[in-house]
């Protein structure tokens, strides 16, 4: 019985070591990204739908992905597009994510 104790504690410190390990390296990635992804909140802010292809095309995720993930200044990226007056690229974002024309004017 001391014996299976001793084992089952060794399993648990062990899968808690790898649980630790594994969430400390989820939460960094490549600086590079992080530039990219600065240059896709440079794109919206620019009201250039090309510059945001560019951009969003450069992260290597797609639309969805970023529209679920990315915060510009503390904003989602419909909401950072309407706060920058930046019609042409909200529109194009709403387009590409399935979002509904009302949320551009609702969250103002």
């Amino acid at each position: 019985m001391f014996m299976s104790r001793r084992v089952t504690q060794f399993a648990l410190l062990g899968i808690t070591l790898s649980l630790t390990t594994t969430a400390a390296s989820a939460g960094s990635y490549p600086a590079e990204l992080e530039d990219d992804l600065i240059a896709v909140c440079e794109a919206i802010k620019s009201d250039s739908r090309l510059k945001l292809h560019r951009a969003v095309k450069e992260t290597g995720l797609n639309m969805k992905n970023l529209h679920e993930g990315l915060v510009c200044n503390g904003q989602d990226m419909l909401t950072f597009a309407a706060t920058h007056n930046a019609s042409e690229t909200a529109q194009h974002i709403a387009r590409r994510v399935n979002a509904s024309p009302r949320v551009l004017t609702a969250k103002r």
